[in-house]
C-alpha cells in the first residue's frame, strides 16, 4: 500500500488533535502517523519539532492566545485552538520561518480542518500577534509564583506546587527551564565493537558534531540521530542510545565473576544491554518483563548487537517464577517518568498526583517480591527515572525500615558528590545536564 503524502504541518495538527482527545503517548501517535505518510528527513524533523514544541509550551501558547482572542478563550473549538497554538509556536520559537509562510499555511489548513469563517478569525488573530507581540503581557507580571511558573514554563500547577515544596521557587524555576530545553541524544559507544577514540574519529571524518559526556568517556552527546542512521552505525552495533544517568545505575551492579543477575523490569533494555557488554563471561544475566512485546524488542536489540549469554523470562516482577536466588537484582521500576520530561514533554499532561501514589505501591511491591530471591551478601539496586520523593526516597526508606534486620544501605558510586542525597543517588537535570533519576543500593546482610 502506497503511503499518503501530507505536509508536516497537517500531520502535526492531526497528532496534536489526537493527543488532546486521548492523552496517548506522543511518541506512539507520532510513529503511527509517520508509518502511514511519506516525509523527507527534513520534514520529519520539522514535524517532530512542531508536535514536541507545542506540547512542551502548551500553557504559554494559550496565555498568548488568550490575550489575542477577545472572547472566552476556553470556549474556542479544540481544532481551532490547536491550529492557533501551532502558528504561535512557529512565530515565537521558530523565527527563521517567514511570517507570511506561517500565516498562509495555517489559514489554508483552517479552511480544510474547521471552516472558512474560522480561517478568517485565525488570520485576524495571527496578524494581531505580529502587530502587538511587543505589547503583550509577560508571565512575569503574575504575582503568584505557582501560577507564574506554571504558565511561563507550561507545567501543571500541582507539579509546580510539589517542586516548590521540595526545593523552593528558585530551584524549581531552574529545573523547569532545563526540562523545557529541546533534548540532546546521549550515544554510548559499544567498546566491544569499536574503540571510543576510533569512533569519535569516524564522527569527525563524517562531519558529525558531538560533545563529550561530562563523566563517561564511552558516551557522546549529539543533536541529531539522522547521521547515525544514514551510516548504519546502530546496525553495525557500534553504539546505542542511552542516557548517561542510566549508565550510572549499571555501575552500581558491581558485576563480578560468576554472579547471577536478574533485571526485573528490563524493557526497553538499555541497562540490560549495558550489563551484557560489561559482564565477565561467566555471569548469568536474566532479563524479565511483564510486557511480552517489549521483552521481545529487548531480545531483538540484544541479538542485533550479537551479545551472547542473554536469557529472557516473561513475567510480573510482583510474582517471581524462580526457584533459584540471585547475587544481584536490578529493579528499574515503572514510575511517573518526571525526570525525562525533556525527551517526553507529553508526560507533563499525562501524569497526575494519583498516579504517583499508584506507582509507589507498585514499586514497594516489586521490592518486597525481590527480597526472598536475593542471596545473603547480594545487592538489590532500585532505580527510577523520576524526581518525585514519593517514588524515590519514600519507597526506599519504607523498604529499609521494614527490613532493617536484613538490609543495609550502600553509598552509590558517583563521579560527583552533588549526585548524592545522603546515601542515595539523585540526578537533577538542571544540575547534571542529564535525565533526572534516582538510585538506592541495598546490601543483604550475611
Amino acid at each position: 500500500m502506497s503511503k499518503k503524502s501530507k505536509s508536516a504541518r497537517t500531520l502535526a495538527y492531526e497528532v496534536l488533535f489526537r493527543f488532546e482527545k486521548t492523552l496517548d503517548r506522543l511518541d506512539d501517535l507520532s510513529e503511527r502517523i509517520l508509518r502511514e505518510n511519506e516525509l523527507s528527513a527534513r520534514e520529519r524533523r520539522f514535524f517532530k519539532n512542531l508536535t514536541a514544541g507545542v506540547v512542551r509550551h502548551r500553557l504559554y501558547l494559550d496565555w498568548i492566545g488568550g490575550q489575542l482572542y477577545k472572547g472566552r478563550y476556553k470556549k474556542l473549538l479544540l481544532k481551532f485552538k490547536i491550529l492557533l497554538r501551532l502558528a504561535l509556536y512557529e512565530r515565537i520559537f521558530l523565527t527563521a520561518i517567514p511570517p507570511h509562510a506561517t500565516l498562509n499555511e495555517y489559514v489554508n489548513l483552517a479552511k480544510k480542518k474547521v471552516s472558512p469563517l474560522q480561517a478568517k478569525i485565525l488570520n485576524g488573530l495571527l496578524r494581531s500577534y505580529l502587530r502587538q507581540k511587543d505589547d503583550l503581557k509577560s508571565p512575569d507580571s503574575i504575582k503568584d509564583p505557582v501560577k507564574r511558573l506554571s504558565i511561563q514554563y507550561s507545567f501543571p500547577e500541582w507539579m509546580i506546587k510539589r517542586w516548590i515544596g521540595f526545593w523552593g521557587e528558585q530551584e524549581t524555576e531552574a529545573l523547569c527551564a532545563a526540562l523545557n530545553q529541546p533534548p540532546d541524544f546521549d550515544v554510548r559507544i559499544n567498546t566491544q565493537k569499536i574503540n571510543p577514540a576510533k569512533f569519535k574519529k569516524l564522527l569527525l571524518e563524517n562531519d558529525v558534531p558531538f560533545s563529550e559526556a561530562e563523566y563517561d568517556p564511552a558516551i557522546i552527546r549529539v543533536k541529531e540521530i539522522q547521521p547515525f542512521l544514514r551510516h548504519h552505525w546502530f546496525e553495525k552495533g557500534y553504539c546505542v542510545i542511552q542516557d548517561e544517568s542510566a549508565a550510572l545505575v549499571v555501575k552500581q551492579m558491581d558485576l563480578q565473576k560468576g554472579v547471577k543477575v536478574l533485571d526485573m523490569c528490563s524493557a526497553p533494555g538499555g541497562k540490560y544491554i549495558n550489563m551484557l557488554q560489561q559482564a565477565p563471561e561467566d555471569v548469568l544475566l536474566v532479563a524479565m518483563d511483564a510486557d511480552v512485546e517489549r521483552l521481545m524488542k529487548v531480545k531483538a536489540n540484544v541479538e542485533h548487537l550479537l551479545l551472547p549469554n542473554a536469557h529472557y523470562i516473561a513475567g510480573d516482577g510482583r510474582a517471581l517464577p524462580f526457584k533459584t536466588q540471585f547475587d544481584r537484582i536490578l529493579i528499574d521500576a515503572p514510575c511517573s517518568g518526571l525526570g525525562v520530561i525533556r525527551k517526553h514533554p507529553d508526560i507533563k499532561w499525562r501524569r497526575s498526583f494519583e498516579e504517583i501514589i499508584e506507582f509507589s505501591k507498585i514499586q514497594q511491591a516489586l521490592l518486597e517480591s525481590a527480597d526472598p530471591f536475593l542471596k545473603e551478601g547480594g545487592l538489590l539496586v532500585y532505580s527510577t527515572c523520576t524526581i518525585d520523593y514519593f517514588e524515590n526516597e519514600n519507597v526506599a526508606l519504607d523498604f529499609l525500615n521494614k527490613h532493617a534486620d536484613k538490609y543495609q544501605l550502600q553509598k552509590p558510586k558517583v563521579p560527583d558528590d552533588s549526585m548524592l542525597n545522603e546515601n542515595f543517588m539523585r540526578i537533577h537535570p538542571h544540575k547534571h545536564n542529564m535525565d533526572g533519576g534516582f538510585c538506592a543500593v541495598f546490601q543483604k546482610k550475611a
